[in-house]
């Protein structure tokens, strides 16, 4: 009997592919549960939200791209030792949003004011398949995994609304309804160095170890079968150990090779997800929840662990200006919107300026995004532009000013419960113009 593209290279290049969520998400949860509460901004034990309490300083580095439109709220949730409430009180009609994402990176739920409104509300997750004897008023959330990441945000409409919007994420809560029996056990020590970098760095055989150890655990997706039939031809079986014994060592350089050729692949494809607008890239499918699109599944997962579903937040990230040319802090930019063609969104929007790493840089009026919640000079015909440039244009232009570092630039737009016409492509942002 035999298959089609059996070599061990290949069925090494698609287990990377497909195992790659669920190793950087188990390693990025040891991480973030091993920090004691307070000491790193959103981690600390499990079953608790911790929160990010104002928006990051110009020499933030934890992460790329952050975003200056909403604080964060996040908690790892361990339902092996029974259900878990997670409540939120009313936020006073503030958007939040509280997806919830199983091992493999899919939101299975997002409660939020696009899908259940700001009233007060409370979910029980339990572990997919278990039953709960007294709802007590929750609904009743059936978890794909026994791990899941809350990854909550709160509109933040700049640092005078922090003590507002503190109070909104005192309201979200995580109470556990069997205490768990003392600490949670953790498999082995977490990573001390970054997540993405720890597991890119993992050998061939370490990475499918610890693949195959994770899928005793988190089962798979229903839909899985055809991947989990040819990966078995490596030896990754659910509810089995990986081992490296009855491979000759010929039979691992190629394992090997195929694990390094999947990471190439991946990285190489970080700068062509999506659709490419006007200089923008837009990825509006197959994001946040994946189907069997295993390989844009691990990229997202390279490029921005935790993806939200396209219905709740968009963000477009700009490649090069309307000659096709990257941008450059030194020449000066407008990012011109139509009266009639304004970001179409149900929350809100902004544009937001890093450096060529991702990183906030610092700049005199402490500023790094512009949206629809500031106070913006519009053109007398209704029309908007967005003034990029590392140069000041002036005090009567300043309101309407993104200031730019030197260098290559890093520019986002976030739109947040985008319109129809945002999903289905019929809108795209607008080039960006040299001024």
């Amino acid at each position: 009997m035999t298959k089609l593209a059996d070599d061990l290279r290949t069925l090494s290049r698609e287990a990377y592919v497909y195992l790659y969520p669920l190793v950087t998400m188990d390693v990025t949860r040891e991480r973030c549960v091993s920090v004691p509460a307070g000491l790193q901004p959103g981690s600390g034990p499990p079953n608790q939200f911790h929160h990010i309490r104002e928006f990051p300083s110009a020499d933030f580095r934890d992460v790329v791209r952050p975003n200056f439109d909403t604080l964060y709220s996040a908690a790892w949730l361990d339902l092996t030792h029974g259900p878990v409430d997670v409540s939120v009180q009313d936020t006073e009609d503030r958007y939040f949003l509280l997806p919830m994402l199983d091992m493999w990176t899919d939101v299975f739920a997002a409660p939020g004011k696009r899908t259940t409104g700001t009233g007060a509300q409370r979910y029980t997750l339990v572990m997919n398949g278990d039953q709960v004897a007294d709802a007590q008023d929750a609904t009743i959330i059936q978890a794909p995994t026994p791990y899941v990441w809350v990854i909550g945000r709160t509109q933040t409409n700049g640092p005078d609304d922090y003590k507002f919007v503190n109070a909104v994420q005192d309201g979200y809560t995580v109470t556990p309804r069997t205490p768990a029996p003392g600490e949670t056990e953790q498999r082995s020590a977490p990573a001390a160095e970054e997540p993405l970098s720890f597991v890119n760095g993992l050998s061939a055989v370490e990475f499918f170890r610890r693949g195959a150890e994770l899928l005793r655990l988190h089962p798979p997706h229903a839909t899985d079968f055809s991947v989990l039939a040819r990966i078995a031809g490596l030896g990754l079986v659910p509810g089995r150990p990986f081992t490296d014994s009855g491979f000759a060592p010929e039979q691992l350089r190629e394992i090997q090779a195929g694990v390094d050729e999947a990471r190439q692949q991946m990285l190489a494809a970080r700068t062509s997800l999506g659709r490419q607008l006007n200089g923008w890239a837009v990825v509006t499918e197959n994001i946040g929840v994946y189907g069997n699109n295993y390989f844009q599944r691990a990229v997202v997962s390279m490029v921005g662990l935790g993806a939200n579903q396209p219905e709740d937040a968009v963000y477009p990230v700009l490649g090069a200006d309307a000659d096709g040319e990257p941008l450059v802090g030194e020449r000066d930019y407008v990012l011109h919107f139509d009266a009639d063609a304004m970001p179409p969104v149900s929350a809100f929007w902004s544009v937001t300026m890093y450096d060529a790493a991702g990183f906030p840089a610092p700049n005199e009026p402490n500023r790094f995004a512009l949206g629809d919640r500031d106070r913006l000079s519009y053109n007398g015909d209704g029309s908007l532009d967005i003034l990029i440039s590392h140069a000041h244009p002036g005090p009567e232009r300043e309101a309407n000013w993104l200031p730019a570092p030197t260098g290559p630039l890093g520019v986002t737009l976030r739109l947040y419960a985008p319109r129809p016409v945002v999903l289905s492509g019929c809108w795209a942002p607008p080039a960006v113009r040299r001024s």
